[in-house]
């Protein structure tokens, strides 16, 4: 039964009671929370350091090779502009952030591999188990990593692991910063972690991930966004298609919703909305947001793997304007 339209001044919680339904037997590797929370547990199969021979029957063993792309220096492209809000948008502020940074634009048909700090930009990728996997192999010690008007689709995996863009457990802390990115995977259906364990995103080891107009589509597998970093400020975001689970929460934020539209048919896996490693100790807030077209989101499509009452926090105000989101988003 879906609640009904509530608003909630800014700062105040609504309390949402639900408990975990996990199918009995599932092979959840990556399924249960962790018991510390200082290192969730992977979700990338076996260990991500022979990532580029082991996982894909050998077919991608020039995995770091850009495939009609290219590696450019400081070059990131022209800022796009968001006449709308009076504002030159996050895709702006992310060109100028790093655009010191090494660069990498065009086509891309195999595994790339992101050497962090990196800008990847006006780029597409395909046809591969990750389309862009992060790492830090090099100094210097510099974790970030953007993505601008970038498009990723039509994946293909060789074992029960994949995402669009992947981070890694051995390199903790790399932080994210997406703008007018589309991930349009078209996994096969979700039939389970030991077969389907695929999704649009996936951020072991991540620290922060920061995304304007950032859409998902045709997941169908896991999860459209399986978040491992302490902090989701997720603007603009778009979803849509089934799949077993939406969003997915393992560490306790505060985590921003803002201006989204989230839907799941619900035909495939549990169909849930949210899920929360701690459900007790996680707050997210949510603004101008809908959860298949209501304001708020119903109890039966959020899970819990520990406790049962996380706290979503309906917010009045843009939580832009107030200065507790990153400047990206007022940029």
């Amino acid at each position: 039964m879906l609640h009904p339209r509530l608003t909630v001044p800014l700062g105040l919680a609504l309390a949402l009671t639900a408990c975990s339904d996990d199918e009995p037997g599932e092979a959840t590797r990556d399924a249960a929370a962790p018991a510390d929370l200082a290192m969730p547990e992977v979700d990338g199969g076996p260990d991500e350091r022979d990532a580029f021979i082991a996982l894909d029957a050998g077919l991608e063993l020039d995995a770091g090779e850009l495939d009609g792309g290219s590696l450019e220096e400081a070059d990131a492209g022209e800022p796009a502009g968001d006449a709308s809000m009076g504002r030159l948008g996050a895709g702006a502020w992310i060109r100028q952030e790093l655009a010191a940074v090494p660069a990498l634009t065009g086509t891309f048909t195999r595994r790339t591999t992101v050497e962090a700090p990196a800008l990847v930009h006006d780029a597409t990728g395909c046809c591969s188990k990750y389309a862009f996997y992060v790492r830090d192999d090099e100094a210097p010690n510099d974790r970030r990593v953007g993505f601008v008007n970038v498009s990723i689709a039509d994946l293909v995996s060789h074992d029960a692991y994949g995402a669009g863009i992947g981070t890694s457990r051995d390199f903790p802390g790399t932080i994210l910063y997406l703008a007018d990115v589309t991930i349009e995977p078209r996994w096969p259906d979700w039939a389970g972690y030991a077969a389907t364990n695929y999704d649009g995103m996936v951020l072991d080891g991540s620290a922060a991930i920061y995304a304007e107009n950032l859409t998902i589509r045709e997941y169908n597998a896991d999860t459209a966004i399986d978040i491992k970093a302490q902090e989701a400020q997720l603007v603009d975001l778009t979803i849509e298609g089934p799949g077993h689970r939406t969003l997915r929460y393992w560490r306790t934020g505060p985590h921003y919703l803002v201006g989204s539209s989230l839907n799941n048919t619900g035909e495939l896996g549990s169909g849930a909305m949210l899920w929360f490693s701690n459900c007790d100790e996680t707050v997210l807030r949510v603004y101008d947001t809908t959860f298949d077209g209501e304001t708020t989101v119903a109890n039966p499509r959020v899970q819990c793997d520990r406790g049962s009452r996380p706290t979503i926090e309906y917010l009045e105000v843009d939580p832009r304007t107030t200065g507790e989101m990153h400047p990206m988003f007022s940029y």
